[in-house]
């Protein structure tokens, strides 16, 4: 009798299981490496060991393809170097687990006079219309994402196999496959107890195994990516679930969901996954298909953006502490390379064989442990306000508190945070809805039209040209805005489609002096009171280029722009001398002349000014050319006119 209720229990058993683990009609597409297909010749061994990467590649694929199957009613895969964005419309959900082939690739900028690279343009995989439910394991989600806007970028390829800081109340861990987490205490990672935000953290946290094998087991297996943190939340389109062990801050995202993209950071494939992480993975792909329809809303174009979080890790690092713990790490480094050092001095002397890190440490030289000011000059001197506060801490923790609420980053910089003085001189946060209200406010009042202009473009990506248009969208839309500063420090609405599709832009103000950053004029002194400098730069359309004149006036000094009948001045003028092929696109744009002092016909230029005439070139103008253009002034203060001047410069075109 008890034969047949043991068996009969076990059968009961079996059933709640099989119905709990019913398959999900949801369809799936991998993408990785097929074994059916060669080895790619150039191994990408960067994050992975080229013996474990050969080893995996047989069982890679087929091991996802398997355990998909006892969760999904159809998968099917493709060989990364063969996948293209339309297979994904025909699928709920894509896993990518490895690069695929780029539909674009990267385009590397140069300076025409000097050869160096001043931009690149990363490789396009996915094209902007893409919106495909997709889940990214590890390293692709940074590649693929990039163009995208997307938030799951490259923080650190450092990712080992335990996660912490989980919020296992969330969706992936309650269905629709059953799973209880087995969670553990484990030593805290070093990073995280030596990182500012780390510092009072216990020695050891709560963590959660997800693979059984990790890189930190030095057997050269897959690492995994972690994305940034900061900024990550900072749009209702995006959530953090999990950290884990890496060589980052307890903020970095191991577990994240940008949109209908999701960020599985860890490396191991089923082979090495636990069975509770098999089970965790399955219910992902699940909420990444219920989440089928969300887009990008806050879109991040620029992974170094610094946001108002760098500045609370400013005010620790220009501590004695955050010093202390520099020198800490520098001399525990030196130490530990001066014993690889020794070791391998001592296998080299004996004849053996030495590792290629060991080759490297041969001949190593302790880094040098910088002073507490050149410490100081490293961390505050980077800064774009560093000329404002010097190296006193005292004045640059004033100042970080102070600003903190006006501080913003242009869309396009990196690490560089800047105070807003038109946000300042209002006394209200670049992230309190308030800010669009008072500049709109102006506007309709008339008053400092200029300082309105500025922050409705800085902190929108709208553009209308009334007070009443402005006025009109914010009284419909401001109670469903937010705030981002990782996608670039603007208001948006919370409805992917009732935003315009374009980019933030850079103030107008800095985009003008970026169009001139090849310009390096020579200071002006009493012996030569005016400085003048040339180039072309690439114009706003194809096929276009700009002539940029640049002239630096010492103080007291000045030049004409307009000389009326009967004065003996000489007015500034500025010419072109086009080769071949080439045709002026506008006359000259030229910088608001000020009147000279009691005589207000007659018009000047003072201080720094610049002259742009674009040009047109042809498709079939050779490569090579160059055009000469000149500029004539004459220069005068209160007292003495010097003789006119006529400056002369041939530019590459």
């Amino acid at each position: 009798m008890s034969k047949k209720i043991t068996v009969l229990l076990i059968w009961i058993f079996c059933i709640g299981y099989s119905q709990a683990q019913q398959k999900q009609n949801i369809s799936i597409l991998y993408v990785g490496y097929s074994p059916d297909k060669e080895m790619p010749a150039k191994r990408p061994v960067y994050w992975t060991s080229a013996e474990r990467f050969e080893q995996e590649y047989k069982t890679r694929m087929p091991a996802f393809v398997n355990y998909l199957n006892q969760y999904f009613t159809k998968v099917e895969s493709v060989d990364c170097r063969e996948y293209t964005a339309d297979l994904s419309t025909k699928y709920d959900v894509t896993i990518f687990d490895e690069e695929v082939k780029p539909i674009k690739e990267r385009v590397f900028h140069k300076d025409p006079e000097t050869g160096k690279i001043v931009s690149v343009d990363p490789a396009v995989y996915l094209p902007e219309n893409y919106r495909s439910p997709s889940v990214f394991i590890g390293h692709p989600a940074n590649y693929l994402g990039r163009t995208l806007g997307s938030k799951l970028d490259w923080y650190c390829l450092c990712l080992d196999r335990y996660a912490h800081h989980t919020k296992f109340d969330h969706a992936i861990f309650k269905g629709p496959f059953k799973v209880k987490p087995t969670i553990k205490n484990r030593p805290t990672p070093k990073p995280i107890l030596k990182s500012w935000d780390g510092l009072d953290m216990p020695t050891e946290i709560p963590m959660w195994e997800v693979n059984t094998e990790g890189y930190h087991d030095e057997k050269g297996y897959r690492i995994g990516l972690v994305s940034r943190g900061w900024g990550f939340e900072d749009s209702p389109d995006a959530e953090i679930i999990s950290s884990g062990v890496c060589d980052k801050q307890k903020t970095a995202v191991a577990l994240g969901r940008h949109g209908n993209h999701f960020l599985w950071g860890f490396a191991g494939s089923p082979d090495y996954m636990t069975e509770e992480a098999k089970q965790v993975f399955a219910n992902v792909i699940v909420y990444t298909y219920k989440n089928k329809d969300e887009k990008f809303i806050a879109k991040k174009y620029n992974e170094r953006i610094a946001t108002k979080k760098w500045a609370d890790e400013l005010l620790f690092y220009i501590t004695k502490r955050g010093y202390d713990e520099n020198v800490k790490f520098m001399k525990d480094f030196n130490e530990k390379m001066l014993q690889v050092s020794k070791k391998a001095q001592e296998k080299k002397a004996e004849g053996k064989a030495l590792t290629e890190m060991e080759k490297m440490m041969l001949d190593f030289q302790p880094k040098p442990i910088l002073t507490r000011m050149q410490y100081l000059k490293k961390m505050i001197g980077r800064n774009s306000w560093s000329s404002i506060t010097g190296l006193d801490t005292i004045k640059v923790r004033a100042f970080l508190k102070e600003n903190r609420p006006y501080f913003y980053s242009q869309p396009d910089v990196r690490v560089d945070l800047r105070v807003d003085e038109d946000a300042k001189s209002l006394g209200i946060a670049n992230n309190d809805i308030k800010i669009l209200d008072a500049a709109i406010s102006l506007l309709e009042q008339g008053k400092d039209i200029e300082k309105a202009n500025r922050l409705l473009w800085r902190y929108t990506i709208e553009d209308f040209s009334t007070a009443k248009e402005w006025r009109t969208w914010y009284n419909k839309y401001n109670s469903q805005m937010f705030f981002t500063q990782s996608g670039g420090y603007v208001w948006l609405i919370n409805d992917a489609d009732a935003n315009p599709d374009v980019r933030p832009r850079n103030d107008k103000k800095i985009e003008k002096k970026k169009e001139i950053t090849s310009l390096e004029l020579v200071e002006p002194s009493h012996e030569k009171p005016v400085s003048v400098g040339a180039a072309v730069v690439d114009g706003d359309i194809k096929g276009e280029k700009v002539v940029v004149i640049e002239t630096k006036i010492m103080d007291g000094y000045h030049i004409y722009a307009y000389v009326p009948k009967g004065e003996a001045y000489i007015k500034t003028e500025q010419g072109i001398e086009l080769p071949a092929g080439t045709e002026f696109s506008g006359d000259w744009q030229k910088p608001s002349p000020a009147p000279y002092p009691g005589k207000d016909k007659l018009l000047i230029y003072n201080g720094q000014n610049t002259f742009k005439r674009a040009i047109k070139v042809g498709e079939n103008t050779k490569d090579g050319l160059t055009l000469k253009c000149w500029f004539y002034y004459q220069c005068c203060d209160a007292t003495i006119c010097f003789p006119p001047k006529k400056k002369e410069f041939e530019l590459k075109l």
